[in-house]
């Protein structure tokens, strides 16, 4: 496929992001890297491995499987080649993939996980164990994928991990995996789940900047390393499958096994949010091609806010909207799709509790940056500034009062000032 951005297409009317078929968004490696220490705090180091790599096969193998049918890829050659330009397209490294239909090695170099965790901190903290479980995943479902083995039937291990200081990342594939029967979320699922589009504060304003963002993400490639560099972060694009199903199975074994926990791994998975707008929005809002495109960050809560709406809608986490807000007291955001949802429906069936872990608290997260945050004097989003924000001084309540995932026709999430 000459043209990697053919593979891309949205989910009309909804702001979600597909490659083929499957589901993905854009994430930064600060919330990657969280998201993946919050599965292996809560369920070991080993055990997060071969949960985040069987996601990882999975979510892929559904990605892959699409790509050769649209290139119309015939041969094992070919069909890897394409893996490893999508890798690179999504952000992920340098892929090099050796193995047949018996199995055999990858290796990786610029792996996005092992080298934004060295770089974020391999100054301060020795890894021990291997990180890049979605490059072990990927490589499995890509060797399936090109030898037409059935899914499930091999396995991916690293071997040795750049972020534990070793000079590069290897893998091993084997055979003798434990199948996998499971039906991918994918397009028509993720249309069956929706809800009707809405709309609410500053729409004109939202949707101008989400269309000038898409046009803007469309242009933005790899550099020589595979890797997406920019607003001083680096960027993925991501199968939302992978956080998806990571999360869900993850809370799902506290709430069978350790359920006094539930409500911290909650929290872990919810604070993703307050990563990814920190990092991810609040860098595009200071940055160059933001000025270039929208002007300069004033600061005006219902600016902030509603340019943090545009900025989740263009990096395909859904329609979002603004019911109300009241700058200093409180904001009600709404979606009737975002990338959560839809899998927890297809995946688990209806739930007794919300789910959107996510969508809350990044909600919750606007409204610390509009109101917390100095904009004009364009601080720098450096790690102090994040631990003040949200584990000093987090200034608001969040409540999920409406969840699709529980039988809503929405989500929605109120956010009000603590008392």
């Amino acid at each position: 496929m000459s043209d990697l951005k053919n593979l891309s297409r949205a989910v009309p009317g909804h702001d979600l992001k597909l490659l083929g078929s499957a589901p993905y968004v854009y994430h930064c490696h600060h919330f990657n890297l969280f998201h993946d220490q919050t599965v292996e705090d809560a369920l070991g180091p080993e055990e997060a491995f071969e949960v985040r790599c069987r996601a990882a096969r999975r979510a892929s193998r559904h990605l892959l499987a699409d790509a050769v049918r649209m290139a119309g890829a015939a041969t094992p050659i070919e069909r890897l080649q394409l893996a490893a330009s999508i890798f690179r397209w999504m952000g992920q490294g340098d892929l090099e993939l050796l193995a047949g239909a018996d199995g055999g090695a990858a290796r990786g170099n610029h792996l996005h996980y092992g080298f934004a965790w060295r770089e974020k901190y391999g100054a301060k903290v020795r890894r021990k164990v291997p990180i890049d479980a979605f490059a072990a995943g990927y490589a499995s479902a890509a060797t399936e994928v090109a030898f037409d083995l059935e899914p499930g039937s091999l396995c991916g291990r690293e071997t040795s991990c750049f972020a534990c200081r070793e000079p590069g990342c290897e893998f091993s594939i084997t055979t003798g995996g434990e199948g996998d029967t499971t039906a991918p979320v994918d397009a028509a699922g993720v249309e069956r789940r929706v809800g009707t589009p809405g709309a609410g504060i500053g729409e004109e304003r939202i949707a101008a900047i989400t269309q000038g963002l898409n046009d803007f993400l469309l242009g933005v490639g790899p550099d020589e390393r595979g890797l997406v560099q920019g607003f001083g972060i680096y960027v993925t694009r991501h199968l939302s499958g992978y956080y998806d199903q990571t999360a869900y199975d993850t809370i799902h074994f506290i709430e069978q096994h350790a359920p006094q926990a539930t409500a911290a791994v909650e929290g872990l998975f919810g604070e993703s949010g307050h990563v990814c707008v920190f990092y991810t929005f609040g860098n595009l809002l200071l940055s160059p091609e933001w000025e270039g495109l929208v002007g300069p960050v004033r600061g005006e809560v219902e600016e902030v806010v509603t340019s943090c709406t545009a900025i989740a809608r263009a990096l395909g986490f859904g329609h979002w909207t603004i019911s109300e807000l009241v700058p200093g007291e409180r904001l009600v955001l709404r979606t009737a799709s975002n990338y959560e949802f839809p899998f927890y429906l297809e995946r688990y069936g209806r739930s007794a509790k919300p789910r959107c872990y996510f969508f809350a608290n990044a909600a919750r997260a606007f409204m610390q940056l509009a109101h917390r945050v100095d904009w004009p004097a364009k601080p720098a989003l450096t790690e102090d500034l994040y631990q003040n924000l949200f584990k000093q001084g987090l200034s608001w309540h969040t409540e999920e009062t409406c969840c699709c995932a529980r039988g809503d026709d929405h989500c929605e999430v109120v956010v009000t000032r603590r008392s």
